[in-house]
């Protein structure tokens, strides 16, 4: 038994590939906001425990912690990868700082917060 594959069939799976992808990761002509230069204080927090605090800073696009953590893009700040399965997300609390899950291996574990240093 031989299949036939036909080029409109073709066609119309793989514009429905890009138009799905499109969606799920977002066209080009989105808006996205950025984590705005500073100085901070980073604080991790779980349980509502902090677990961490210390001082960091956003310079060029990334993350100044005990590291450097470039800053991903999205519509409401970013995301940044600490190390492989740690996500933390900087979403803007419209006061000038930043807060957001923190995720492990996928698994909500807590939560970053980000205060300008005035």
């Amino acid at each position: 038994m031989s299949i036939r594959v036909r080029p409109m069939m073709v066609r119309t799976v793989v514009l429905g590939a890009a138009m799905g992808a499109a969606t799920f990761f977002g066209s080009s002509g989105q808006a996205f906001a950025d984590v705005e230069p500073g100085v901070y204080t980073s604080t991790t927090w779980s349980a509502g425990l902090v677990l961490l605090q210390r001082d960091g800073r956003v310079e060029g696009g990334e993350l100044i912690l005990i590291g450097r953590y470039p800053i991903h893009p999205t519509p409401d700040g970013g995301y940044v990868d600490l190390f492989p399965g740690h996500r933390v997300f900087l979403i803007s609390d419209g006061h000038g700082g930043y807060g957001g899950p923190a995720y492990l291996g996928g698994v909500e574990v807590g939560s970053i917060t980000l205060t300008p240093r005035r």
